[in-house]
């Protein structure tokens, strides 16, 4: 996150409150990493609900994205990613289109192979992110 002219993030307040509630209810110290309580209450981080949601979204509109099938006429082994179209302007990459097939493509293949059944993919990928409880998306990336 970007920090300008001295202001925190709007996330970074969410994050803090969202800590803060959850180490009360669990009656944990104020200095208790909150991970495993947000893995043990089932509860999904921001940054996890923003996984979701664009999730949610792709399989909303499965036809306004391009597999790498599609586009590549051999075997390939990346052929459950998404084709990632060209494109150097730093607005278009951070839009939601792109951003759906950059998360797509770095979830786990044992999920990505459920997105034909909406169900079981929106149901395994909400296990994954709670299980992980990912903070940024840097770390979702990294993972």
């Amino acid at each position: 996150m970007e920090l300008s002219s001295g202001e925190i993030p709007q996330t970074a307040i969410k994050y803090f409150w969202l800590k803060k509630i959850v180490r009360i209810m669990t009656g944990s110290r104020p200095t208790t990493s909150c991970k495993p309580l947000f893995q043990s209450l089932g509860i999904l981080t921001i940054t996890s609900q923003y996984i979701l949601s664009l999730m949610k979204f792709l399989l909303q509109n499965q036809e306004e994205f391009t597999s790498n099938t599609e586009v590549h006429n051999i075997n390939m082994r990346n052929e459950l990613k998404l084709h990632k179209p060209i494109s150097n302007l730093t607005l278009y990459q951070k839009a939601v289109y792109y951003m759906n097939i950059r998360i797509f493509n770095k979830l786990p293949d044992c999920i990505a192979r459920l997105v034909e059944n909406k169900r079981s993919f929106i149901s395994t990928l909400r296990q994954y992110l709670v299980s992980k409880s990912f903070y940024s998306l840097e770390e979702f990336s990294d993972d």
